[in-house]
Formats: structure tokens, C-alpha cells, sequence
């Protein structure tokens, strides 16, 4: 009776385009057997080639080859983590895991999935690198390995452009293109093409490409790498980063030459603060804006430049909608490299800006 009623479902399942769901959940409740088919000991037969798949899909993950270690490891050794930001780290490890343990107890935050080896949370404590040793026991004994980790404070958007690369290593989901012109260049740090320069043209993101970005009076900073090609004439103004919608209600900043002065000019909606410095052409500069909700503090390679007064009237909104670097509205060009961005949704402290600056861990405080 049981083959009868198998055979007369695998027939059904040809006819609908949810076979193999239909088939999966007969298995599951009669438990039908590659025997209680037609022909099912001939491996040249469909019905065997079905049983097969299903009782691979019924064993899940364990049904596929594996492509990992048979030693414990993890894709990298050591990880710096940003504060209050997810993750997930998955080892490599192919081996069926008993049990898994960690010593010392990683960071608040953080767990150890006692199956998997995964670590997973969000990190609550900012603190400096420690080793981690990790144990697996599996059915062939224990394998341990070392990881070193890291808890900073976490970037919503941090560009490198190493070999020209958009990736973002923050949180904030981010898709960049560019213009045809833009090109790479050497890198802050001597890296060969770890830098891209723009010249009459800019890079953009999606449409909701700063969704997680501060809007309104919340606090920011904001930190680049900069390099003109060449000092400011009398009049220009040049855009580097902005954010939001154009004009009235984005968030952004640039260099400024006012009757022959250059400064820095950061912009929120309708009001803007101004900090006289003149980046020099063809050299390095490191740039962070700190905006605490009311005022404007400007650095330049580390060190404390000013906290000008602000201007403006109105809105304080930014209207958030995507981020652009290198030009306004396809006007204001900067012409320069750019390295080293980074956006985070606090105010850092002078230390912290320092730490940027370093390109050490940002432990604050």
C-alpha cells in the first residue's frame, strides 16, 4: 500500500511545478524509501536520481561538499571591529563540530555558537587587540586556533580605493560609479595606485546610498585624505564631498578662496562654517570636520585648526539621498586625489582625530 501511495505522488509531482516540494514532504511523512519505487535500484533511473536528492536536502548542510579546511581557522587572523556594528565570522572548519569554546571571553557582545565556531553580535566595549584562542572538538579530537581582535569606533562609510576600489568596510550600504575621467593614483601611504584622482569628475552613489549618514543637528565627523593639483584662484570654490539633496538641504564640504583667503567650508542645510587653510598642492593633507550639533571643529593632520562661527538661518535638515564626491550639481569640480574617507556618527574627541590621523586602531577617548 505504501509503494502504491508513493508511485501515485511521484506521478502527481510530474505535473507541478512544485514537484520536488511535494515530493520532499511525502518523504518527510511516509518516509518513502529509494525500494518503495519502481526501478529504484537502477541508478540510471529518475525516481533514483530523486530519492537521491531529496535525502540530501533532508541532511542540509551536510549534503554538500565540503570546500574548507579540515583544520579550524577563520578567513583571517585578526579583525578590528567597530562598536555597536554587527558581524559575522564563520570558520572554515569541514569537520563535523561536538563542541566549541573560546578563551579568554571575547568581547561584550560577542558570542561563540557552541556548533559552529561562529562568532556573531555586536561588539559594546571599545578595546584593544587580544588573542582569542578557539577550540573545536570534533569526532577526530580538538584543533585550536588564535585570532586577534579589536573593537574601535566603527565607521558608517570608510573608503580606502585601494587599486581604485569603491568597497565600503563600514555599515552603510554603498554602490559608487564614476565618471569616465577619473583615474588612480599613488595612495597617502606610498601605496601604488591606492588613491583615485578626479578631474572634471565626480563619483556618485545609489539613491538611499546615505540613509545611515547624520542628518539635522546629530552629531558627525568626517575625514579624508586630500591632495589638489594646485592652489585655489581668487573666486573658486570646489566641492569634495556632500551628502542629502543638492543645495538647500545637504550636508557637505569643499575649499573656498574668498578675495584671495582659501579656507575649508563645511555645510549642513542652510548653515555653513568656514576655517581658513589652504591644503598644499601636491601633498598629502589630512582633513577631519567634527560637528558636535551646534558647532564646527576643523583639524588638519592630527592637530586642532579651529572651531569658526557658524552662519545661516532656517532648516536644519539634510534631506537624505545619495552621496557624491567631486562636484555640486555638476558644477564646483575638485580637481585632486582623494584617500582615506571615512564618515562616523559621532563626535570624536581630539584623540580619536589623532588616531584617524595614525591609522591606528580609534580607541578614543
Amino acid at each position: 500500500m505504501k509503494k502504491q501511495i508513493c508511485e501515485r505522488f511521484h506521478f502527481l509531482g510530474q505535473f507541478s511545478n512544485l514537484s520536488y516540494t511535494i515530493l520532499f514532504l511525502i518523504f518527510i511523512i511516509l518516509d518513502c524509501k529509494p525500494s518503495d519505487f519502481n526501478n529504484a535500484g537502477d541508478v540510471h533511473s529518475r525516481e533514483f536520481n530523486e530519492t537521491q536528492i531529496l535525502a540530501c536536502l533532508v541532511k542540509g548542510k551536510d549534503c554538500f561538499l565540503c570546500t574548507g579546511n579540515t583544520s579550524l581557522s577563520y578567513p583571517q587572523n585578526t579583525y578590528l571591529l567597530g562598536q555597536n556594528f554587527p558581524v559575522s565570522i564563520k570558520s572554515d572548519l569541514c569537520s563535523q563540530i561536538i563542541t566549541c569554546k573560546v578563551t579568554p571571553t571575547l568581547p561584550t557582545g560577542l558570542t561563540l555558537n557552541n556548533e559552529t565556531c561562529e562568532i556573531s553580535g555586536s561588539p559594546t566595549t571599545i578595546t584593544g587587540y587580544a588573542d582569542y584562542k578557539v577550540t573545536a572538538t570534533t569526532s577526530t579530537g580538538e584543533m585550536s586556533t588564535t585570532l586577534r581582535i579589536g573593537v574601535e569606533i566603527g565607521s558608517l562609510v570608510h573608503l580606502k580605493f585601494t587599486n581604485g576600489s569603491f568597497e565600503n568596510s563600514g555599515i552603510q550600504p554603498l554602490t559608487l560609479t564614476a565618471g569616465p575621467t577619473l583615474s588612480k593614483i599613488t595612495g597617502y601611504e606610498g601605496d601604488t595606485n591606492g588613491a583615485v584622482h578626479l578631474n572634471n569628475t565626480d563619483i556618485g552613489s545609489q539613491i538611499g546610498g546615505d540613509s545611515m549618514l547624520p542628518s539635522g543637528t546629530l552629531p558627525r565627523t568626517i575625514c579624508i585624505w586630500l591632495r589638489p593639483d594646485a592652489l585655489l584662484g581668487s573666486g573658486v570654490q570646489e566641492l569634495i564631498f556632500s551628502y542629502g539633496t543638492l543645495f538647500n538641504n545637504a550636508c557637505g564640504f569643499g575649499l573656498q578662496n574668498t578675495a584671495g583667503v582659501t579656507g575649508l567650508y563645511f555645510t549642513r542645510a542652510n548653515f555653513s562654517a568656514k576655517q581658513t587653510y589652504a591644503p598644499p598642492a601636491g601633498t598629502w593633507t589630512h582633513i577631519c570636520i567634527v560637528f558636535d550639533g551646534t558647532n564646527s571643529s576643523f583639524y588638519t593632520n592630527g592637530t586642532f585648526l579651529g572651531t569658526p562661527a557658524t552662519t545661516g538661518s532656517g532648516a536644519v535638515d539634510t534631506i537624505l539621498q545619495r552621496i557624491t564626491f567631486g562636484s555640486w550639481g555638476g558644477g564646483y569640480w575638485y580637481h585632486g586625489g582623494i584617500d582615506g574617507f571615512r564618515v562616523f556618527g559621532s563626535v570624536l574627541s581630539a584623540t580619536a582625530v589623532n588616531q584617524v590621523y595614525q591609522g591606528s586602531p580609534i580607541l578614543g577617548p
